[in-house]
């Protein structure tokens, strides 16, 4: 599995995996919540219903803590000689007997200062409330509502009581045993959880599958699209090559000049660090730098001898003509650098616009350089070739005035014979050879 596939994998894992915890806590809250909610309203009733029923409520909360403890104290013998003994045994049977089908385990009824007047625990009758319970007390008197405090296995509710007339007397904690509860959100929770995992492992592979099958197909298409742009790269490539065929068949002097101009600007460019787009660029400027001298007479531009003042001012035009002639194709747009300004000079004495230094696109520095190399060790009717270490002296000689230094230094590196592997590449029939089939020959 590729790099984009794994880490696409890992992340949908990992949203699946969290979305999973997340709903599965918010499920296990809800549960809760709702259970908590059903029954303290349930266990609420039945306080309600059986506090209503009650002749008198209010001796539950009046009944002073000094009576209750003397009630204690005295034991089992003394309820049985004393009426009120007896009535608090039978109150206690009663509250037990109208709660425990409820699940209560405790009760206590509070008054309004916070002292115990009735507990399933006898200690705590007549005590007063301290603490985190007199918070929760003083918190369900103030708001006159039902408190509900769950703990891992009670579930405690604070309700305020009111007497007949309305007034509130009191508040009773009742204690319900919450294991059950418990176990049953516990149930509850893990059939969802693990139908949650079934769910969510379900939607992983799902969604994985999609994936992978929407990436085949766009990896395929975009290999199809690439392939496509590359026949048709290879196809403007091709048809700038023929330009620029043609364009040497019609002068003897220079047959195969472009394509050897054109290989040593690619090879000088990548020396100087000059790669991607950029290079393309020095590949096809290079290749149609002298595309306007198709508009040159062949009188001039096959004249044997010399050219006289008025026919190199014809012969000049040939830059701003090859610039009209690639001006609105657009994807040359940046290879114009090459042709508008490979006669420019360091010095600004060239044309047509008398550039200077680095005014001069860096790809025309190139190519004036690789230009001028071909034109010293090709043979010309007036002259023969020269040497390779005769055309680098020359360069030299040059750099400063003529050439960027730069360049010409970077030039010096170049192989010799790679320079000559071009040349003599180039002897072949320029008809059966492409810049495609000569460039890895020479690297």
């Amino acid at each position: 599995m590729s790099n984009p596939y794994r880490s696409f994998t890992t992340m949908l894992a990992a949203f699946v995996v969290i979305f999973g915890v997340l709903l599965s806590a918010v499920s296990y809250w809800f549960i809760s919540h709702e259970l908590i909610r059903e029954t303290s309203g349930l266990t609420r009733n039945a306080v309600v219903k059986y506090i209503e029923g009650l002749p008198d409520a209010k001796k539950l909360f009046e009944q002073s803590a000094t009576d209750r403890a003397s009630l204690v104290q005295a034991g089992e013998s003394a309820a049985e000689d004393d009426p009120s003994g007896v009535e608090e045994e039978r109150l206690a049977a009663d509250i037990r007997a109208a709660f425990d089908p409820y699940g209560i385990t405790d009760v206590r009824f509070v008054n309004l200062e916070g002292q115990v007047g009735f507990s399933y625990n006898p200690s705590k009758i007549g005590s007063t409330l301290t603490g985190r319970e007199r918070e929760r007390f003083d918190k369900a008197m103030d708001a006159g509502e039902m408190l509900a405090d769950r703990t891992s296995a009670d579930l405690n509710l604070w309700l305020p009581v009111s007497s007949e007339e309305g007034k509130l007397i009191g508040a009773a904690e009742v204690s319900k045993d919450w294991s059950a509860q418990s176990a049953k959100i516990l149930k509850i929770s893990l059939t969802i959880v693990v139908l949650l995992a079934a769910g969510m492992t379900l939607l992983f592979f799902s969604l994985r599958q999609i994936f992978l099958r929407s990436s085949r197909v766009i990896e395929r298409q975009n290999k199809e699209l690439s392939e496509m742009l590359e026949r048709v790269h290879r196809t403007y490539d091709e048809s700038l090559q023929a330009m620029s065929s043609a364009l040497d068949s019609r002068d003897n002097e220079t047959q195969g000049h472009s394509l050897r101009v054109t290989a040593y600007a690619w090879l000088l460019g990548r020396q100087m660090g000059i790669e991607g787009e950029q290079l393309e660029m020095l590949y096809r400027g290079a290749l149609l730098h002298d595309v306007g001298k198709i508009g040159i007479p062949d009188s001039i531009l096959r004249k044997d001898g010399p050219l006289d003042e008025m026919e190199w001012a014809i012969m000049r035009t040939h830059v701003n003509m090859g610039v009209r002639m690639l001006a609105h194709i657009e994807f040359l747009g940046p290879a114009l650098d090459v042709v508008r300004c490979h006669h420019e000079r360091w010095d600004g004495l060239g044309y047509p616009d008398g550039l200077r230094g680095e005014q001069i696109p860096i790809c025309a520095r190139i190519f004036a350089v690789c230009d001028t190399y071909d034109a010293i060790t090709s043979n010309r009717p007036y002259r023969a070739s020269k040497s390779h270490e005769t055309a680098v002296e020359e360069l030299k000689r040059f750099a400063g005035t003529q050439f960027c230094p730069a360049v010409v230094e970077a030039f010096m590196e170049l192989p010799a014979d790679t320079m000559q592997r071009v040349r003599e590449l180039s002897q072949q029939d320029i008809q059966f050879l492409s810049l495609d089939e000569l460039l890895p020959k020479v690297v």
